[in-house]
């Protein structure tokens, strides 16, 4: 009986001392803890940490970054504002592709970017309302573009090159309609085109790679109207022509400094024609629909001018000019070309008319002079018989 008693008693004690190491322990693991999140909660150093999510908040416990990985082999991350709405998104896919997305303060997507796993990227911005205004993107075989829509999600401005080097950029308006067309090409040349509302070319230019230029203006039903050309060796010229597509004036300008004009009728005969050279004469010719030339005027540049008019046979039956020194005269000629009136007026202030008869011989003849007198016929006014 003694025997079993003291047993018990040794049995209580041990078990008391047990209540109590387990007490200590617990004390020590509690307080462990407590170290540990309390050190946790100030700055702390990692060579590494390995997660399969991961999640930050702000001070507020808002959550401020999220990111993870999906189990399809994806793998994301999204950063929010202090409202928790998410402003931030980017990702990659187990199949190579990857993409980035910023949104603004009302949750709509505003720069979305995106590459794909074949080598193309692209890139687009949206306005408020979540319509896309900008794009542009680059392909795996070269060809890159960039396009600009309007409000109402038309496109409006499309540019691009691709892998041989060639560039163009169009506009388009509010119906969807090209409106203008540039491009530049790997031969040097370049061009650009405006149409209308029916995507009818009406103005055209371009420049080659031989240093030529040129321009055209077409109507509505798709003729030229107008073309105008540079050329490398210095010459430039400009057409113009009717709606029958017939040439109605041509100009040019030559390297050698001279200068023409020339106008045609209805049936493309020259009319008129008009030039200067490069001393400093200009003149003008009219012709008639025969093509014969009917008046003639000119300046020079040591200060003569004339003019001239012709028959319908090219006879010449009227001549009028100035000269440098002040003299001015004019003569007047049958259809013989006989000379049969003749005037004149000099710097000296000198003035006569002289009539000629069918042999060219003078019949009357008068002047005035600088003193005031007046010179007479004095030639036999009899008539022949």
């Amino acid at each position: 009986m003694d025997n079993l008693e003291s047993r018990i008693r040794a049995l209580e004690a041990s078990n008391r001392r047990q209540r109590n190491s387990i007490a200590a322990l617990a004390a020590i693991i509690v307080g462990g803890t407590l170290i540990v999140a309390t050190r946790l909660a100030g700055n702390a150093t990692f060579d590494y940490v390995t997660c399969k999510g991961w999640k930050v908040v702000d001070q507020d416990g808002t959550e401020r970054i999220n990111a993870g990985t999906t189990s399809a082999g994806g793998a994301g991350m999204t950063w929010y504002d202090k409202d928790g709405k998410p402003r931030i998104q980017a990702f990659t896919s187990a199949t190579g592709s990857a993409s980035m997305s910023l949104s603004d303060k009302d949750e709509k997507t505003r720069i979305a970017a995106f590459t794909s796993a074949t080598g193309s990227a692209s890139m687009s911005l949206s306005d408020k309302d979540e319509k896309t205004r900008i794009r542009a993107y680059s392909m795996a075989d070269g060809n890159a573009a960039m396009t600009w829509f309007d409000k109402d999600g038309k496109m409006r401005i499309e540019a691009g090159t691709n892998p041989a080097g060639e560039a163009g950029l169009t506009w388009t308006d509010g119906d969807g309609k090209k409106r203008i067309g540039a491009s530049t090409w790997t031969d040097g040349n370049a061009t650009i085109a405006l149409f209308d509302p029916d995507e009818k070319n009406r103005i055209a230019a371009g420049t080659m790679a031989d240093g030529n230029a040129g321009m055209t203006w077409s109507d509505k039903d798709g003729k030229a109207r107008i073309e105008a050309v540079t050329m490398a060796d210095g010459n430039a010229g400009m057409t113009w022509s009717d709606k029958d597509g017939k040439m109605r004036i041509d100009a040019s300008t030559f390297r050698d400094g001279n200068a023409s004009v020339v106008l045609f009728d209805t049936d493309e005969k020259n009319r008129i024609w008009a030039g200067t050279d490069i001393d400093g004469n200009a003149g003008m010719a009219w012709f008639d629909n025969n093509g014969n030339g009917r008046i003639d005027a000119y300046t020079k540049a040591d200060g003569d001018a004339g003019m001239t008019w012709f028959d319908k046979d090219e006879k010449t039956r009227i001549e009028a000019g100035t000269k440098a020194d002040g003299f001015a005269g004019m003569k007047w000629r049958d259809k013989d070309g006989k000379s049969r009136i003749g005037a004149g007026t000099w710097a000296d202030a000198r003035a006569a008319i002289t009539w000629f008869d069918k042999d060219e011989k003078e019949r009357i003849s008068a002047a005035t002079l600088p003193d005031g007198a007046v010179q007479l016929p004095a030639t036999d006014l009899k008539p022949k018989p």
